[in-house]
C-alpha cells in the first residue's frame, strides 16, 4: 500500500504541476479568456476524440461484456448518489450548512455529486498503469454514464426543473467518439469482419500515428485549461472578510466528496463482481474532488456561482491530501 501511495502521490503532483502552469499562464495574461472557448472546443471536439479512438480501437478489453454494461450504469449511479447525498445536506438548517435557499442547496448538491471524471483521472490512469493498460478504455465507457447524469440529474439540481432536451447536451465529441469506437472495436474482432479489411489495416498505420500524437496532447491541454479556470475564480480574500458561510459549505463539501462518498464507492469496487480494470476506475473516480465544470454550469443555468466556487475549490485543493490515500487504500483492497 505504501508503494501505491507513493506512486499515486507522484502522479497527482505531476498533474497539479501542469494545472498550476495553466493558473500561472492566466495570472500573467499569457493565456487569455478570449482563447478559452476556442481551445476548449479543440480539446473536446478534436483532441479528446483522437485520444479515445487511439486507445479503444486496438484494445480487446470489451470481449468481457461486463466492461461494456457495468461502467455506464456505475457512472450514472455514482453521480446520482452524490447529488442525492448533497441534496440531503441541503435540507439541514442554514446555521449548520451555510446554504439556506433552494438555489444554493441545488448548486451545492450538483457540485458535490459531479466528480472530476476525465481531465484528472485520464493522466492518473496513464501514470499509474502505463500506456498500454486497458483501464483507460473502461474509464472512457464509464464516463458515458457520468456525462449523461451531468446533463440530466446535475442540471435538474442546479435549475430546479427538468427539461426534456437537456440530455442532448451529453452528445459531444468524446461521447460520439466512444459510441463510434466501441462498435468498431467489436466489429474488427468478430467473424463478420472481412479478412481483406484486416489485411489492409497496416496500410493505414499513418492514421493511427497521427491520432496518437493528437490524443497525447489532449491531456496536458485539458489540465492547462483547468488551471486557467481556477485562476479566474480564485478569490482567497473573501474567506478572511466573511468566513462563516464559505467555511460551512467547504466543511460539508470536503466531508461528502472526500470522505463519505469515496468510502461508499470503494466499498462497491471491493465487492462488485467485475473486472479489475473496472474496479480501478471506480476507485479513481471515488477519490476525485469535484469537477470544475459545474462552476460554469451554475453561471449559465441559474445556479449560485458563489456556492459553486466554495464547494468545488475547497474540496479540489483538499483532495491533494486525500486522493493518494484513497487511491492507495482502494487499489490495495481490489488487487
Amino acid at each position: 500500500m505504501l508503494e501505491t501511495f507513493s506512486v499515486s502521490l507522484t502522479a497527482l503532483l505531476s498533474v497539479f504541476c501542469v494545472i498550476f502552469g495553466g493558473f500561472v499562464l492566466r495570472q500573467k495574461g499569457i493565456l487569455t479568456k478570449e482563447t478559452d472557448r476556442t481551445l476548449l472546443k479543440v480539446v473536446v471536439n478534436f483532441l479528446m476524440p483522437c485520444l479515445i479512438l487511439d486507445r479503444i480501437l486496438p484494445s480487446d478489453i470489451f470481449s468481457d461484456w461486463r466492461n461494456l454494461c457495468y461502467p455506464p450504469i456505475i457512472g450514472f449511479g455514482s453521480v446520482f448518489l452524490g447529488i442525492a447525498v448533497g441534496a440531503a445536506v441541503g435540507l439541514l438548517p442554514e446555521k449548520w450548512n451555510g446554504l439556506g435557499s433552494r438555489k444554493r442547496s441545488g448548486t451545492f448538491a450538483a457540485c458535490v455529486g459531479i466528480f472530476n471524471y476525465g481531465f484528472v483521472p485520464i493522466p492518473l490512469v496513464q501514470l499509474l498503469f502505463g500506456d498500454g493498460d486497458p483501464t483507460m478504455n473502461v474509464l472512457f465507457v464509464q464516463n458515458l454514464g457520468v456525462e449523461f447524469a451531468l446533463w440530466t440529474v446535475g442540471l435538474l439540481a442546479i435549475r430546479g426543473a427538468f427539461e426534456r432536451d437537456s440530455w442532448k447536451q451529453a452528445i459531444n465529441g468524446p461521447t460520439v467518439a466512444i459510441l463510434l469506437a466501441v462498435p468498431l472495436n467489436l466489429f474488427f474482432r468478430s467473424h463478420f469482419c472481412p479478412s481483406a479489411l484486416i489485411e489492409g489495416l497496416p496500410y493505414l498505420a499513418f492514421l493511427k500515428h497521427a491520432m496518437h500524437m493528437l490524443g497525447v496532447s489532449a491531456i496536458p491541454m485539458s489540465m492547462i485549461l483547468i488551471g486557467a479556470t481556477i485562476a479566474d475564480h480564485w478569490r482567497i480574500g473573501k474567506y478572511f472578510k466573511n468566513p462563516g458561510r464559505p467555511l460551512k459549505i467547504a466543511f460539508w463539501s470536503c466531508l461528502l466528496r472526500l470522505v463519505i462518498l469515496p468510502g461508499a464507492m470503494i466499498g462497491l469496487a471491493i465487492y462488485l463482481p467485475c473486472s479489475v480494470e473496472l474496479k480501478r476506475v471506480i476507485v479513481l473516480h471515488a477519490a476525485m474532488g469535484s469537477a470544475v465544470f459545474p462552476i460554469v454550469m451554475s453561471q449559465h443555468y441559474g445556479g449560485d456561482q458563489e456556492t459553486a466556487l466554495d464547494t468545488v475549490l475547497s474540496n479540489t485543493f483538499a483532495s491533494i491530501l486525500t486522493l493518494p490515500l484513497w487511491v492507495a487504500f482502494g487499489l490495495y483492497w481490489i488487487q
